[in-house]
């Protein structure tokens, strides 16, 4: 049988919602993209970087019974094995019926390192990613990737890292898990972004405050539209001793982890 009565071990805590999405990005963010696309062809593709249980994915397939979904975690986990997963996640969130669930065409998951996307150039439509890239160790890579698997006038909607009024001093900033220096100096990835955007790259970084139990969240994405065919190349050198995985320090706020992947660059 498909679905629980109570909540389903091992899922998320936070919300992975589309209507979560939404209201990090714009309201309807997803679906506007994907409708505009719909109206100059049906074979419209979708992938979802880091798609945790697999809710946007369900949702988004609730609303489009026909174009192709794809969702990418690193590994299996206990809330997302494959088809079974999914299911699971479509009947706990009353996204479909125990009777209509099996004749869902299930989004297709992949399980592999997201900084090398395991598809064609020019692929995807609509490319995004909700609470997953801070734990991306070569970030710089990944952005790279989503642009060359869009197709022309493709978009992605990207959330790039997060952080909170409590966080340690350390980090605090633009990007706390992206960091840049250029000549031993801290470098803003919205200068580095703004500067591509004078390459004539249609990039744009919007920033957002979000206040829960009384403690700001503070978030940067990244919206790409790809206006041309031509290779996007951040030109950023990873620096392999400066990086490391925050899981490590065992930090806490509130009792909440403090987890992902201070990536350290040399412009």
């Amino acid at each position: 049988m498909v679905g629980l009565a109570g909540p389903i071990r091992g899922f998320c805590s936070r919300s992975r919602s589309l209507e979560d999405f939404n209201e990090k990005f714009k309201k309807n963010i997803l679906e506007d993209t994907i409708n505009d696309f719909l109206k100059l062809r049906k074979n419209v593709r979708v992938l979802e970087i880091g798609c945790g249980e697999g809710r946007v994915l369900m949702q988004l397939r609730k609303l489009y019974p026909e174009i192709e979904i794809h969702g990418i975690n690193k590994k299996p986990w206990s809330a997302m094995k494959g088809k079974n997963s999914l299911k699971r996640t479509g009947t706990y969130y009353k996204i479909f019926s125990h009777s209509e669930i099996n004749k869902v065409d299930l989004p297709r998951i992949h399980f592999y390192d997201a900084q090398k996307l395991d598809f064609e150039d020019k692929y995807f439509d609509v490319v995004y990613s909700q609470v997953s890239i801070y734990q991306v160790k070569r970030k710089d890579l990944l952005l790279e990737e989503v642009w060359r698997v869009l197709k022309k006038d493709g978009r992605a909607y990207l959330h790039i890292d997060t952080y909170h009024d409590k966080y340690p001093d350390f980090l605090k900033g633009e990007t706390p898990r992206f960091i840049i220096y250029k000549d031993d100096e801290p470098y803003k990835f919205k200068t580095l972004i703004n500067n591509l955007k004078k390459e004539d790259y249609n990039l744009k970084v919007k920033s957002s405050v979000e206040t829960r139990d009384s403690l700001d969240n503070h978030r940067i994405h990244l919206i790409m539209h790809k206006n041309k065919d031509a290779k996007l190349s951040l030109g950023l050198k990873f620096d392999e001793l400066s990086s490391f995985r925050l899981d490590d320090l065992k930090l806490e706020v509130d009792n909440s982890k403090i987890v992902g992947y201070r990536s350290v660059y040399r412009l």
